[in-house]
């Protein structure tokens, strides 16, 4: 029996002196302490949700909380110590109830703190890949949305398509109207894009007036279906400012993910078809590597298509 007491403590002051050490580390350098225990650009997802912009650094949670954490050991070894050197040999009932009801309250208030940094961490890191005009994702969530699907594809054979979208003459309507149109004319074309698209669609805005859409589970036939659909979606729609309505054209390049592309090979030839449709007029969708819109009954604007028609209503 004594052996085993023996053991036990040499075990338990080894653990003590473990976490001592990793206490440290974690005050010393939380970025040290980071690698120490974890494996590095590992992620979770919060409240088991699925989207892409759900995701957070491992790395990132543990050196915010490195600090607390080796801070809350020091003092708890401390205090360890201090029972073990000056403490009595035998503790009341009373004492013992103290000692459980204080450990109880810092751990609660540790953990409520703890908490309060997660919704923090979480709140930051989706604005972060949000686009403040438009509140879709910006090109940061985008390319992470490409990359991971780019990666089911390769395992699963997913079939996966891109479709590059650009608002004709914007920057004429910009320049005649005024940069607070231009900025209702995103909103509306982003609107309209999300409430066109499937569940399973990412629409993001990559910048200025270009929007992306990814379609995952779509061939290219398919997608060129789904480009048709967005592209009469936003012709219908009008934005209403200061008094008139302005109608409004997207022209799109589609491009469907082969077995040898990465994000930029993919990203290069649906810009290539954009550009294609563009010189053929605007206002249609053009598929990479075939020289006719994707459905060719789509009609050609030659003409300026962001002008004021008429009156709100």
């Amino acid at each position: 029996m004594g052996i085993l007491v023996d053991v036990l403590q040499m075990c338990l002051v080894g653990f003590l002196g473990l976490a001592g050490i990793l206490g440290l580390l974690a005050i010393v350098s939380p970025t040290a302490f980071a690698v120490a225990v974890s494996h590095g650009n590992r992620a979770v997802l919060f409240a088991g949700q699925s989207r892409f912009d759900r995701w957070i650094s491992i790395d990132k949670y543990i050196i915010e909380h490195a600090r607390l954490f080796g801070s809350i050991v020091i003092a708890s070894e401390v205090v360890i110590w201090l029972l073990s050197s000056f403490g009595p040999d035998a503790y009341s009932k009373s004492a013992l109830l103290i000692t459980v009801c204080v450990s109880l309250l810092l751990g609660i208030l540790a953990m409520s703190h703890m908490l309060s940094q997660q919704r923090e961490i979480e709140s930051n890191l989706a604005e972060s890949r949000v686009d403040s005009l438009t509140k879709l994702p910006n090109r940061r969530a985008f390319d992470s949305e490409l990359n991971r699907r780019l990666a089911q594809r390769q395992r699963q054979g997913t079939p996966l398509c891109l479709m590059i979208i650009d608002v004709d003459k914007f920057k004429t309507c910009n320049d005649t109207y005024g940069h607070l149109l231009g900025d209702e004319i995103l909103c509306g074309v982003g609107k309209t894009l999300a409430a066109a698209a499937r569940e399973m669609d990412v629409v993001s805005r990559l910048g200025g007036d270009e929007f992306a859409i990814l379609l995952p589970g779509s061939n290219l036939a398919e997608a060129s279906l789904a480009a048709e659909r967005f592209r009469v979606a936003v012709k219908e729609s009008a934005i209403c400012y200061e008094g008139r309505k302005h109608t409004l054209t997207i022209s799109s390049g589609l491009a469907e993910a082969q077995s040898d592309d990465d994000a930029r090979s993919l990203i290069k030839r649906a810009d290539s078809a954009l550009y294609a449709a563009k010189e053929a007029g605007r206002d249609c969708t053009f598929r990479h590597g075939i020289p006719e819109p994707a459905i060719v009954d789509s009609p050609r604007c030659e003409t300026e298509r962001v002008t004021p028609t008429a009156d709100c209503s």
